[in-house]
């Protein structure tokens, strides 16, 4: 036996169809937006980050420069005692935080009695790093005369910061230097003031940014066990900083990266170019031959540039994630709504149900059966009052017809 269908079934089935069609519309307009707005939020989070270290890093390097420039009106002022210029590079670097060393290299024969090369000389002991020792160090200990970085100083007559370079003693920790001229009285350059500043501190500070963003970041790096990794590198894209020492003035960032499209700018054009900006976000390549995001941003005072690696992973799958779950929530809300939609209907079509009964009845003769009354004045109200009428006209006429089959006495 074929089972009955029902109108509230009928009619919900077409209204859940038709909901699933618009679902689908709107589902991949929301899908699309959702992931890309999401992206957009975390990308800007990454990016954020950068611009906070960044910012961080100008500003020590600003305190190193503010230290240095202090310093130069007392110095020139005792050029005329020598013995005077190591108490003065260690004070230098007691009140610079940052800064590493000091020395002041006094071009040749500046004070015959010292010999051709003059440098006092301060340091913070690695062993005690509240302790600064001094020495002036003479023709045996330092020849720097012909040191690329002094005769620049001296021919340019300007203040510059170095390429980093390895720390004399221990080897392999990276320094940078911020070098000034000293001008005698005539107004000739006579020595170059030099501050080193060690760049252990930038690392540890990426590195921790790093570990606290991927903590932070989204459920994505659980599944990925991926997290950002930021760099600074040179103008020629050697590592300044990495959380690999081993790779720190030795390797090249532009060699592990490579674009997705031939035919678009690289990487390296677009951060070596002259007016590369803060607006350079997100540009995606692949690093190591991982799909990554990579955000980058100039570092004033210096020709270096911060780097940030973030796997796509940990910007796309938060955004195709929450894009996923909003679908999921309108799809559980057509669901609801043709759930109701049914019931509403299932209510509404009792009446009708009543109403077929009572038909039945009349139609078998019990013309007497109440008919059921409507709450409402609409279609289910006017059929019954056609019922209630038809049922009036077809007592009358039965009851006429009774009448004309009585026989008169």
């Amino acid at each position: 036996m074929e089972k009955k269908k029902t109108l509230a079934g009928r009619l919900s089935r077409k209204f859940t169809l038709w909901m699933l069609v618009i679902l689908a519309g709107l589902s991949f307009v929301v899908f699309y937006y959702t992931r890309k707005t999401a992206s957009n939020v975390y990308s800007e989070n990454y990016y954020s980050r950068m611009l906070v270290n960044k910012e961080y890093t100008q500003r020590v390097l600003s305190d190193v420069y503010v230290a240095i420039t202090n310093n130069i009106y007392y110095i020139e002022q005792e050029l005329d005692n020598p013995d005077s210029h190591k108490e003065l590079m260690k004070r230098i670097v007691k009140s610079g935080t940052r800064i590493r060393s000091c020395g002041v290299s006094f071009v040749e024969d500046y004070y015959p009695e010292k010999g051709h090369h003059f440098c006092p000389y301060a340091w913070k002991s690695p062993v005690h790093p509240d302790v600064v020792e001094a020495v002036d160090m003479g023709d045996t200990a330092l020849d720097y005369l012909d040191a690329e970085w002094f005769r620049n100083v001296i021919e340019a007559d300007s203040a510059y910061w170095s390429e980093p370079f390895f720390d004399g003693n221990d080897k392999k920790t990276p320094l940078t230097a911020y070098m000034v001229p000293i001008h005698n009285t005539e107004g000739r350059v006579v020595a170059v003031l030099g501050a080193d500043v060690s760049l252990d501190w930038l690392t540890n500070k990426l590195n921790e940014t790093d570990s606290i963003v991927g903590a932070n970041a989204s459920f994505a790096s659980d599944f990925t066990e991926e997290r950002s990794h930021s760099f600074i590198i040179n103008h020629d894209g050697i590592f300044i900083t990495h959380p690999d020492s081993e790779r720190i003035l030795k390797d090249n960032f532009f060699y592990h990266i490579n674009n997705e499209e031939d035919d678009e700018e690289g990487l390296e054009e677009i951060i070596k170019r002259d007016d590369a900006s803060d607006e350079e976000k997100g540009v995606r390549c692949l690093f190591d031959g991982q799909e990554c995001y990579i955000f980058f941003t100039p570092v004033k005072y210096t020709n270096w540039t911060m780097v940030t690696v973030v796997p796509w992973q940990s910007i796309d799958t938060v955004g195709i994630f929450n894009g996923a779950m909003l679908i999921i929530l309108l799809i559980l809300v057509v669901i609801l709504a043709a759930v109701v939609y049914y019931y509403l209907i299932r209510n509404e079509v009792l009446q009708l149900k009543q109403l077929a009964k009572v038909t039945d009845d009349i139609a078998k003769g019990q013309f007497y059966t109440p008919i059921p009354q409507s709450r409402h004045n609409d279609e289910i109200g006017q059929l019954c009052d056609s019922m209630e009428n038809m049922q009036y006209r077809l007592f009358q006429y039965v009851n006429e017809k009774k009448a004309e089959e009585t026989p008169t006495k």
